[in-house]
């Protein structure tokens, strides 16, 4: 999905009725509004996503520029740890879900982030969000 939210910014834009209910950029509301499951298997793709909804927060006003030189760090705070589990089971008992290891792996992976963001999106986040962290 976002990879799709300057596509669906254009889209809303052309839709007047939309567009004039929006207070900021559709793009602001799809970064800061949603939660984004880090079941990539890949580090190059969590980090992108990450850099997406980093630059979320400078479409706060309707027509802003793009902005330039995103803080990946930020991304990471709308982002949880996810598998394909029940899906794709290891294929003997001794096996380990391959989904679990290949998503800790490329959280592990990620450029940009600290061993904070990390544990943000391998589970401090879900625990902030739905207040268990007290």
């Amino acid at each position: 999905m976002p990879q799709l939210f300057s596509r669906l910014a254009s889209c809303i834009d052309h839709d007047p009725v939309v567009a004039s209910r929006l207070k900021h950029d559709a793009r602001y509301y799809l970064g800061t509004s949603l939660w984004f499951d880090a079941v990539a298997y890949g580090s190059e793709e969590l980090g992108f996503v990450s850099d997406v909804i980093s630059r979320s927060e400078g479409y706060e006003k309707v027509g802003s520029p793009i902005k330039k030189g995103v803080d990946r760090k930020i991304g990471s705070k709308r982002m949880m740890f996810g598998t394909d589990h029940p899906f794709f089971p290891p294929l003997s008992s001794s096996e380990k879900w391959a989904s679990v290891v290949e998503n800790l792996d490329a959280i592990d992976g990620v450029q940009g982030w600290t061993q904070y963001e990390r544990d943000c999106v391998r589970g401090g986040n879900a625990l902030a969000l739905f207040d268990l962290d007290n």
